[in-house]
């Protein structure tokens, strides 16, 4: 098996398979898989290789290409049948019952993407390949240019007004149960200056982001580009006080509460 975007692809659909089933094993062996990356020099490069190129997002071209031709030549550092060895570890994990995913031809977000960044991988670089090489690193440029930052939605996402409602009937039922963070907020939603708003907007970001750093330190790789993923929208966050502070300030609400008791 050449492609690790396609078994990467194969475990990232039977983690969301045991998550809506609650099957136990599932979860384990996507624990191994994550650990096997962990452990495996060629693996893991693969693995963070392709997110990088998956996440990027660039409008010039030439920095692209320059983007693109950086993260292959990581691995040159391998050779060919290392990499494939590693790969079929991998793959021999992935249960006899779903072995369609990574042996049938099937549909996927990133299918065309995977499948250019192996051939790049695998292609021999002699001058008869030139035009192959070219025209698969134009393919994965083009991917690069025409992808669009991904909105991080860690929270469910409530129309504006029901989420007023339902935080000030908190706020007026069951307000000895809250703590004082919480009451702070809530007090701010209902009544409050801009200064005051954008206080305590700015002092729930801080809570959240030293949530993230604790949990950093003992996560796997994913959950871990995950949460920095959040991080670093939260430190990007450009708080402005107008008709969408109450939706905004709640998400972070749910997110400090979602990081907490998880």
């Amino acid at each position: 098996m050449q492609n690790f975007g396609k078994i990467k692809n194969a475990f990232n659909t039977l983690l969301s398979e045991s998550i809506s089933s609650k099957n136990d094993e599932s979860k384990k062996l996507f624990k191994k898989y994550l650990e096997t990356i962990k452990e495996n020099k060629i693996l893991k490069t693969q693995f963070l290789i392709i997110n990088n190129i998956e996440n990027k997002c660039e409008s010039d071209k030439e920095k692209a290409t320059q983007f693109v031709n950086g993260n292959i030549n990581l691995f040159t550092a391998f050779n060919n049948k290392d990499i494939m060895e590693a790969n079929n570890i991998l793959s021999k994990f992935i249960p006899l019952s779903n072995q369609d995913l990574i042996n049938n031809d099937l549909p996927y977000e990133h299918k065309d993407l995977h499948e250019n960044i192996a051939k790049l991988i695998f292609t021999k670089r002699t001058p008869k390949n030139i035009d192959v090489i070219i025209e698969t690193t134009d393919n994965i440029v083009k991917y690069v240019l025409n992808n669009k930052p991904k909105e991080v939605n860690e929270i469910i996402d409530l129309p504006s007004s029901m989420i007023s409602t339902m935080m000030i009937d908190k706020y007026n039922n069951k307000y000895s149960s809250l703590d004082e963070s919480d009451r702070k907020i809530l007090k701010v939603i209902i009544n409050s200056t801009d200064i005051e708003k954008r206080e305590v907007y700015m002092s729930t970001i801080r809570e959240c982001i030293d949530l993230i750093d604790g949990k950093l330190k003992d996560s796997d790789l994913d959950a871990k580009d995950k949460l920095l993923r959040v991080k670093d929208k939260l430190l990007n966050d450009k708080l402005e006080i107008n008709e969408e502070f109450t939706k905004n300030i709640s998400k972070l609400v749910e997110l400090k509460n979602n990081l907490n008791n998880n």
